[in-house]
């Protein structure tokens, strides 16, 4: 968006910001391999535990108490870091993991995207659009967004519940489909003729889940395949992506972008679901795009030094809290 007051601040730091540019291979690995590692940790956890109680064979009621508490942790932190790697690949949608194009979508797509049953480039596709009208009508998103009722706020507290409980049992999948149509490769590899995807990508897209499906089935981990991931993505992921959707912009505003790109400080339990890997800094990352991730908040800070930005910036405290401390406690009634 081209408002006078966003491009204002767009100049004013710039030097300060193109500091920040710079793309760190080894780091963007090491993230990759963190949301990796926790996956893994939290796929074996119950079945360490089963193992510890003897197996199933021998369990005692406080056994089987044990590991359906670890299942729920470990569905939990699963759909966590699901969240996570669409922010890894929102940043790959940037080309800010590698420098080379060609890497950074191979990373984004084989590590990040195609797990979640997304294609970097088909996020691209509506995104860049989404930066450059945010909140007008050529941002796909708004186009789409605006006209869904579930995304008219304020809104009563008890219909908002009520959405998020059908996101936790998946019936709202439906609803979802037409933003996630443009984000996921599904459709694509089967009817390509919108051109969403090149021909590497659908084969790349089909051969992964095949390796998947082929792996699952083989070792007999396909009921987990569908548990722990598949069902994780489907409900509890999706349940996390709705409120940062609904914090992120009001989509009532199509003034300056202070005015309606929100940012959330957030607490710890709220960056670990709500808005993993700083995309909770979302008024930088929108004046800035070209900052990569990790970067965000020391840009964010150069940001609060600023007055004015303190005055017109929407800046809230958490997501959920308290009276005036919580955004979204201000768009439910």
């Amino acid at each position: 968006m081209n408002d006078g007051q966003t491009v204002n601040y767009r100049r004013k730091y710039a030097a300060e910001a193109q500091s920040l540019q710079r793309i760190h291979p080894l780091r963007s690995l090491w993230l990759i391999a963190r949301q990796w590692l926790v996956i893994a940790a939290a796929l074996a956890l119950p079945f360490i535990v089963l193992e510890f109680h003897g197996g199933a064979g021998s369990l005692s009621a406080a056994g089987w108490a044990a590991v359906a508490a670890c299942f729920a942790l470990s569905f939990f932190l699963v759909a966590c870091k699901q969240h996570a790697l669409g922010i890894i690949m929102h940043d790959a949608t940037h080309y800010r993991l590698f420098s080379n194009r060609r890497l950074n979508e191979l990373a984004s797509n084989w590590l990040c995207a195609f797990p979640a049953g997304m294609v970097t480039s088909c996020y691209r596709r509506g995104h860049l659009p989404h930066h450059v009208f945010t909140n007008r009508p050529n941002d796909p998103y708004w186009a789409r967004l605006v006209e869904d009722p579930a995304y008219r706020f304020p809104q009563s507290r008890q219909s908002f519940r009520r959405l998020l409980l059908r996101d936790l049992i998946c019936l709202n999948f439906a609803a979802w489909r037409p933003i996630l149509r443009y984000w996921t490769g599904w459709g694509a590899v089967i009817d390509n003729r919108e051109k969403l995807l090149t021909g590497s990508e659908r084969l790349q897209f089909a051969a992964y889940w095949l390796i998947v499906a082929a792996a699952a089935i083989a070792s007999g981990a396909w009921p987990w395949l569908i548990v722990l991931w598949l069902l994780p993505l489907h409900t509890l992921c999706l349940a996390f992506m709705r409120v940062r959707i609904v914090a992120e912009h009001n989509l009532d505003d199509s003034g300056p972008e202070l005015s309606h790109t929100r940012h959330v400080d957030a607490s710890w339990l709220e960056r670990l679901t709500l808005a993993p890997l700083n995309i909770n800094y979302h008024i930088a990352h929108h004046l800035f795009p070209s900052v990569p991730l990790h970067n965000l908040p020391r840009l964010h800070a150069l940001l609060l030094r600023d007055p004015a930005f303190r005055a017109q910036a929407m800046l809230w405290p958490r997501y959920f809290g308290k009276n005036d401390k919580g955004l979204m406690n201000s768009l439910l009634r």
